[in-house]
Formats: C-alpha cells, sequence, structure tokens
C-alpha cells in the first residue's frame, strides 16, 4: 500500500448484531420479573404515614385530657376517651359527657373536632398513598423499565449480582455501558440496585433459563459477563447465550477445571479470580510501583488515563502507514503500546511496523487523546 494513502479519510462502520429469533410467548409474560427498588420514596411515604399516625394518637390524648380536666377529674377516663373517638370519627352518638354543665366542655369539643378532623384527613391520605401510590408508583417505575430494557441494543447483561457481579456492573458503568443484571437472590439485587439506582435494569430470576435471559435482551447484546458461583452454572448460561447470540462476546468466572469446557460452550474469555489474586499479591510485593500505576487508572475516578483499543478498518488512514509515519503522536499524543492482529499481539511495535486493516491500537493516554486517536482512526479531523 503506498505511504500517500495515510492521509486519506475514512469511516469507520460499527457492527450491529441482529437476530431474526422471534420472542417467546412466555418472555412477554414474564415482564414482572422485572426487580422493582425506590428506596428513598418509600421511605418518604412510611415517614408521612408514622407522622400523620403520632398526630392521630396526640389529639386523641389531649382531648381525652381537655375533657378530663374539665370535669374537674369526676369523669372517667374511659368516658373521655369514647367521647374524643366518637367527635372525631363524627360517628353521631349522644353524648357521654354532660358538657353543657361544665365550663368551657363545648369549646374543649370543638377544638377536638377540628384537629381531629385535619389530622384524620391527614392520616387517611398518608395511609392511601402508603397503599394505592406505592403499587402505582412500582407499576409505572416497571412499565418504564421495561420500555427502556425494550430499546436497549449492544448493552451487557451481567449473570449474577454477588460480590463480583456488583464490581463488574461499578466497572462498567464507569464506562459508560448499559448493564442489566439477572439475580436469583432478591436481597443481592435489591443491595445492587440501591447502590446504582435506575442506571441499572435489574432482573429477578435464574440465569439459566432461556427465558430470563431474553427478557434481558441477551439477542441484540453486546456482551454477557457471569459470574455465578457454580462452573455448571456459568458452563450453562455460556452454551445458552452462544445459542441465542452468536455474535455475543461472553466473559465467565470459573475454576481451573471449568475453563476449558467454557471455552468450549462458547465463552470468549474465561476468567479464573483465585489465579488474578494470587499473581496479584505477588506483583505487590514483587513490583509494587508497577501495580500502584495500574491501580491509578483502574481507580482514577475522573479517568484522566487509561488504556483504550482502537480498531484500524480497511478504509482508515493509518492503513499502509509505517508506524513512525502515522503520525499518531501528532495528532492525538497518545502512546501506542501494543498492536493485536491475526489472534496475536505485537508488543512495543517498532516504527517500522506497518498498519494494516483489521488491527486493534492498544494505546495509552488521556481520555480526550484517546478520543482524539480514535476520531483520527476512522478519518475524522477536529
Amino acid at each position: 500500500m503506498p505511504a500517500a494513502r495515510c492521509g486519506s479519510r475514512s469511516l469507520l462502520m460499527a457492527h450491529v448484531p441482529t437476530s431474526t429469533r422471534k420472542a417467546d410467548p412466555a418472555v412477554a409474560r414474564s415482564a414482572s420479573r422485572i426487580h422493582y427498588t425506590n428506596a428513598a420514596n418509600e421511605g418518604a411515604v412510611r415517614r408521612r404515614l408514622l407522622v400523620a399516625g403520632v398526630s392521630v394518637l396526640l389529639v386523641v390524648a389531649l382531648g381525652a385530657l381537655g375533657f378530663h380536666a374539665v370535669g374537674g377529674g369526676a369523669w372517667r377516663w374511659r368516658d373521655c376517651l369514647y367521647m374524643v373517638l366518637i367527635t372525631i370519627t363524627t360517628v353521631g352518638y349522644a353524648e357521654v359527657l354532660p358538657l353543657e354543665t361544665v365550663a368551657h366542655g363545648r369549646e374543649v369539643a370543638m377544638c377536638v373536632m377540628l384537629g381531629g378532623m385535619g389530622v384524620s384527613f391527614y392520616f387517611l391520605s398518608a395511609l392511601t398513598a402508603f397503599i394505592i401510590e406505592g403499587d402505582l408508583r412500582e407499576a409505572l417505575w416497571r412499565r418504564k423499565m421495561q420500555k427502556r430494557l425494550s430499546a436497549m441494543k449492544g448493552h451487557v447483561v451481567v449473570c449474577g449480582g454477588g460480590r463480583t457481579g456488583t464490581e463488574v456492573v461499578a466497572e462498567l458503568l464507569r464506562e459508560g455501558r448499559e448493564v442489566v443484571v439477572i439475580e436469583r437472590d432478591a436481597g443481592a439485587l435489591e443491595h445492587l440496585m440501591r447502590t446504582n439506582g435506575e442506571a441499572v435494569v435489574g432482573i429477578a430470576g435464574d440465569a439459566t433459563e432461556d427465558g430470563v435471559l431474553e427478557e434481558a435482551g441477551v439477542l441484540v447484546a453486546s456482551g454477557l459477563i457471569t459470574t455465578l458461583e457454580l462452573d455448571q452454572d456459568n458452563l450453562f448460561v455460556a452454551l445458552t447465550a452462544r445459542g441465542l447470540n452468536a455474535t455475543l462476546r461472553i466473559v465467565s468466572r470459573s475454576t481451573e477445571r471449568a475453563t476449558g469446557r467454557l471455552l468450549k460452550a462458547g465463552a470468549n474469555v474465561v476468567i479464573n479470580p483465585t489465579r488474578i489474586g494470587g499473581r496479584r499479591m505477588a506483583h505487590e510485593l514483587v513490583r509494587p510501583n508497577v501495580v500502584g500505576f495500574l491501580d491509578f487508572m483502574a481507580r482514577d475516578l475522573a479517568q484522566s488515563l487509561n488504556i483504550e483499543q482502537v480498531h484500524v478498518s480497511a478504509a482508515s488512514p493509518l492503513v499502509g502507514c509505517k508506524l513512525s509515519e502515522s503520525r499518531i503522536r501528532d495528532e492525538s499524543n497518545a502512546l501506542v503500546l501494543a498492536v493485536a492482529h491475526d489472534g496475536e499481539q505485537t508488543y512495543n511495535p517498532p516504527p517500522q511496523f506497518i498498519l494494516r486493516a483489521g488491527m486493534t491500537l492498544i494505546a495509552l493516554g488521556e481520555r480526550d487523546q484517546l478520543e482524539r486517536l480514535a476520531r483520527y482512526a476512522r478519518g475524522e479531523r477536529a
């Protein structure tokens, strides 16, 4: 390829997986699996109901105390309490206390009427909100999440919302990805969704069921991560998901003995947390500065420094260029650490390395530098 091609412009076409598989009717009926949590609103309604209940009790107590006081202590507490209740509830029974025979008896009754009606209406409205509005809010929330889930495409499905799944979700959200979580334990799913709010669509169900995976949108998802505790469950999820979506990228958690089976079942990558944890501990002892640098990139909240992959398309201006002639540093100031091609990786490629279509650049830089590199690789100029 002549060097003159290095200045040409191109467009990078994104591949969107499609599927002609029809939705299972059972899936359409499983919308109730979408997990609902709205702790803030429910807490406010509960507090309102508590305040209303305390207000009613306070009015009843003060009214009974008032009647007992104006009666000079001659009236029984039971009769005073009964008088308060029939006054507040407007039952209309005859007065059991001779209010007209004592000073300020009717005035106390009028105060009980006004105060009792106010707190009664307040209590009934709070009770109505607790019973009816809660169900209505939940129904509307579920409908909103169902619409959002139906519109999703290219999202990531995470099977398992435990400790590992929680970390996976947090990292995906930092990367700006849409996430759907499947978790059978309602408590774990509740905790995860309270932490992330509406940023995550949660489905309470078994990820090994075809219908649940279809409901999570695995047919149009770009990736699936399964972090279930049992290898056989991860194996079944990987096998089922691969059958539903042939282009899906699947990352699975596993022990050493199940790695081969998972790869055969359709997983693209198998992660062994025990092995990674052991290596990390050893590297922390042997080369702490290197680990500290990688931690800085992983934990940097502003994401000012990161390692990203940039695909080189067939129409990219980089095709046919030597790395030294690619003007990558001039255009973005990002540093190319490696180049992935044909299932292999060339680390620290030399200046004479020729870039070709289909290669993937592994680059280090700040976020805006990496974005400029991606635009330059697509032939876009600022």
